[in-house]
């Protein structure tokens, strides 16, 4: 970020910023319209082939980050397009030579349902590493931190920018209070490099942005903060304005012809 008062960068080029640093700041934009926007609206079908004319564009944009394969992309790969993932990583690793490339590790479960092995997960950011990839989101949707922190600690072993992802949901339980003790922890014990509000049901208001976001930034420590939203409801882009206002970072969004729906 373009932070006067930002000191020391982290693998992904970004600095954390202390609570002074936040006014003048320059709100990110991670881009997603490789990895989630395609995987919501087109079933993950985005072949390489339909990729490689935009990449080079998409490289010189700005972004902070190119969000590319979630484990999803991985199994469409086998299974419909036909496409090597390791081989499609390492090719738009090539491609893109400013911006890191973003990839996710879903708790112990990786691209199954099932739990699996420590090692198994350690082996998987290993290959995203290998691969190309350079930043990790790290997501747990019922937030047992013991089994995110299986990836996170590997991630900051490999010198990769590690986020951890706090999935959003309305209920009596999913307080502001249960999402900012999730976030200490994962700083305290994993030392993550960013904090990620994840809303895949597109459930945020701007009313629950005005506590959640607070509440989030106070135990932070100047890390940045992303948001992540689905505009199923249409109030994504409110969302968004009033989060930039709170202190939200970074925002991720996809072009046009894949935003403002689902």
């Amino acid at each position: 970020m373009n932070i006067a008062a930002r000191s020391t960068k982290n693998a992904a080029g970004t600095s954390h910023a202390g609570p002074s640093a936040r006014t003048g700041r320059t709100i990110e934009i991670i881009d997603t319209t490789l990895r989630d926007a395609q995987q919501c609206l087109w079933a993950t079908r985005m072949t390489a082939g339909m990729m490689l004319p935009i990449a080079e564009a998409m490289d010189e944009a700005g972004f902070a980050m190119i969000d590319f394969m979630a484990p999803v992309q991985f199994d469409v790969c086998v299974r419909y397009l036909k496409e090597n993932p390791w081989e499609k990583a390492r090719l738009f690793h090539e491609k893109f030579r400013n911006t890191p490339l973003r990839g996710y590790c879903r708790s112990k479960s990786l691209v199954g349902f099932s739990m699996v092995p420590d090692d198994i997960v350690e082996l998987w950011i290993e290959r995203l590493h290998a691969n190309g990839f350079r930043v990790v989101g790290t997501l747990d949707a019922l937030f047992d931190v013991d089994n995110m922190l299986v990836s996170v600690k590997h991630a900051k072993r490999l010198g990769m920018y590690s986020v951890g992802a706090l999935v959003f949901s309305e209920s009596p339980v999913h307080t502001d209070e249960v999402y900012a003790r999730t976030a200490r922890a994962l700083i305290e014990r994993g030392n993550v490099d960013a904090i990620m509000i994840k809303d895949s049901g597109g459930l945020l208001t701007p009313d629950r942005v005005r506590t959640l976001v607070p509440a989030l930034t106070a135990v932070m420590g100047g890390r940045p903060l992303e948001l992540h939203s689905h505009c199923n409801t249409g109030l994504a882009p409110l969302v968004y304005l009033e989060a930039i206002k709170l202190g939200v970072d970074q925002l991720h969004t996809s072009i046009a012809p894949l935003a403002s729906g689902p």
